[in-house]
């Protein structure tokens, strides 16, 4: 296959004019939102090189956080070092983040209106075959027929369920039993060397002014809950709103089942990274300073993490015994996403009606393809406001 031989560096004006419209009008998950930049960045626009962007999907999918927010990061850095990394982060998060608050805000308002009951009354069973089906799918690719893999995910699914909430030792366990149990059988790709950012007037930037943005009162507890969890937590979007349910629902008491449920289904029909769910449950939890501190703290390990480790994790990704802890994470993960999926399940199925909503949204992918996540929310929404207004 050919590839797009690189015309420009793009300036950092036309960087965050692209991020700014990518968060406000690109829906889809980490999947599409990854095709869309491939697109636009590689093919049409040329900014960026075919085994550049390669290397940006390897440290995406292999660090932890939200993989398609990591890449927009990591492509603004290697554009234009760690000036382009906070340009891109902060054009790419900031629609979203209006958008969510915004509905934060009307939700708080009408939360005791029949449309809202009914349109959440629908939205629920959905979200949970969403999650379930991201379950699916990152099992299916991360287990495959490893049997120690397997093992590993069941456990890591039993101790979930039987305490009702999530344990970072469980990842970590999991990671240190990799470097024994996956490091021997695993073959990773050799990664092309590193291309480092080219100069930049920006470079002199730094990550602070983000935690400066951090207010006082409850908001520190929230920033730095969702600063762990953005560090944490491998997989998707929908991975970490589970990890996230079973210490904001389970642990603190922030918020009840309900209201966390219908948090991910704003994130999920909102357009840009799932993890803005985090400012909905910041904004529900301490207004609008609850909702920067959330914010800042979900999406600024994906800027460390770039900026800091793109070089070592290209060097050393391919090493057996790192290539082993990341794949004990990854497979823990896959366990405790099928645990907590359960345990978000439970109060949402209550009667016949949302036990079939859930079964259809989940036989659906099966009879009609390529159907966009957000349509099947739409849908749950709408039968939803239907059966009960």
């Amino acid at each position: 296959m050919a590839t797009v031989r690189r015309a420009r560096t793009p300036s950092v004006a036309e960087l965050t004019r692209y991020f700014f419209v990518l968060g406000a009008t690109g829906f889809g998950g980490p999947v599409a939102l990854a095709n869309i930049m491939r697109r636009d960045l590689v093919d049409e626009r040329g900014w960026i090189d075919e085994a550049a962007f390669e290397r940006g999907l390897a440290v995406a999918t292999t660090c932890p956080g939200p993989m398609a927010y990591q890449l927009g990061v990591y492509c603004g850095y290697v554009t234009h070092g760690i000036g382009g990394a906070l340009a891109a982060a902060l054009a790419f998060a900031i629609a979203p983040f209006a958008i969510v608050v915004a509905a934060a805000a009307l939700y708080q308002r009408f939360a005791g209106a029949r449309v809202l009951q009914g349109l959440f009354y629908g939205i629920g069973p959905i979200v949970v075959a969403l999650i379930l089906r991201a379950s699916w799918t990152l099992g299916r690719k991360t287990l495959r027929r490893d049997v120690a893999a397997w093992c590993v995910a069941v456990v890591a699914c039993g101790v979930t369920v039987a305490l009702q909430r999530e344990l970072i030792v469980l990842f970590l366990a999991a990671g240190v039993l990799g470097i024994v149990a996956f490091a021997p059988r695993a073959k990773p790709v050799p990664l092309p060397p590193p291309v480092l950012p080219p100069p930049s007037s920006l470079r002199s930037l730094a990550l602070p002014p983000l935690i400066a943005l951090v207010p006082s009162g409850l908001a520190p507890a929230l920033f730095w809950f969702f600063l762990k969890t953005g560090f944490l937590v491998f997989g998707s979007g929908l991975v970490i709103v589970s990890f996230v349910k079973s210490y904001v629902v389970d642990q603190y008491h922030w918020l009840d089942d309900r209201t966390f449920v219908d948090a991910v289904a704003i994130g999920l029909i909102s357009p840009g990274p799932v993890v803005i769910t985090a400012t909905f449950v910041g904004y529900v939890i301490a207004g609008f300073t609850g909702a920067l501190a959330a914010t800042a703290g979900i999406f600024l390990p994906s800027i460390v993490l770039t900026v800091a480790a793109t070089p070592l994790l290209l060097r050393y990704g391919g090493r057996p015994r790192v290539a082993g802890f990341v794949r004990g994470v990854t497979v823990a993960v896959v366990g405790v996403l099928a645990g907590t999926t359960y345990l978000v399940g439970r109060p949402v199925i209550v009667d016949a009606v949302s036990a079939l909503l859930l079964v259809g949204a989940l036989a659906a992918p099966l009879l009609v393809k390529r159907v966009p996540d957000q349509a099947y929310v739409v849908a749950g929404a709408a039968i939803g406001v239907a059966l009960r207004h």
